[in-house]
């Protein structure tokens, strides 16, 4: 596979791992600290595009 499509499906997967992770952190801080469960909705599947398109910009400067 060409190398620039390799590094935004990574960029994508990790994404989509820390969407999750990231979710789950607000959602307990939220649950601590205002006795409620707080996020952002849909987190994991918007951050991987936000990656990609990190990745790419990163890419093209290179």
């Amino acid at each position: 596979m060409n190398k620039k499509i390799m590094i935004v499906l990574v960029a994508m997967l990790g994404g989509v791992i820390g969407g999750f992770v990231l979710s789950s952190v607000i959602g307990a801080a939220g649950f601590l600290l205002f006795d409620q469960a707080i996020g952002i909705k849909y987190l994991p599947l918007i951050l991987p595009f936000i990656c990609a398109a990190i990745a790419i910009i990163i890419v093209r400067k290179k």
